[in-house]
């Protein structure tokens, strides 16, 4: 007797165990799914930041690479702030240009004469007086990656590959 008791007992035991695990199951199957989706979207992302740094050349060896310095500080009126008052910034850029580029030589030369230089201190002008003092402050790498963007619908892809505010003041 004590026998079958106990053997009733264990296979209600186990008979709760497993109601309570399809319970427990149940509830946490649509969060893990949620998860998983989560994963899969960030991984893609990432998957897709990968790709786009590596087919965009901007994975260029040190010795491909040339800087070229704009010894004029560009002085450049800031968009207005908060605070109410005008700001201006006093920016020296460096240009960092692709050595293995189709068209370097001839970029190059026009660079060095000072041809174009108004068309890139023109860009640089038009890009950051479209941020304010803050922005300026706090996003600096954004604004750079800005400037190159508008580097590149100048000259093409592959020629300028980043633009630097070799110093950069502002007030």
């Amino acid at each position: 007797m004590k026998r079958s008791l106990l053997t009733l007992i264990t296979l209600a035991l186990v008979l709760v165990n497993l109601v309570l695990t399809a319970i427990l199951a149940i509830s946490i199957l649509p969060e893990v799914k949620q998860a998983n989706n989560l994963i899969s979207k960030v991984s893609e992302a990432i998957d897709l930041d990968a790709q786009s740094a590596s087919s965009g050349g901007t994975n260029i060896s040190l010795e491909d690479l040339e800087t070229q310095n704009f010894t004029d500080p560009l002085t450049i009126n800031l968009k207005p702030s908060d605070d109410g008052k005008e700001h201006y910034a006093n920016i020296k850029i460096s240009l960092s240009l692709n050595k293995k580029s189709e068209n370097y030589s001839s970029y190059k030369s026009k660079l060095e004469e000072g041809n174009i230089n108004s068309l890139v201190t023109g860009a640089v002008t038009k890009v950051v007086s479209q941020y304010t003092i803050d922005q300026l402050r706090n996003g600096q790498n954004e604004i750079q990656d800005a400037c190159t963007e508008a580097m590149k619908s100048i000259f093409g892809e592959g020629f300028v590959v980043g633009v630097v505010f070799a110093s950069i003041q502002y007030q």
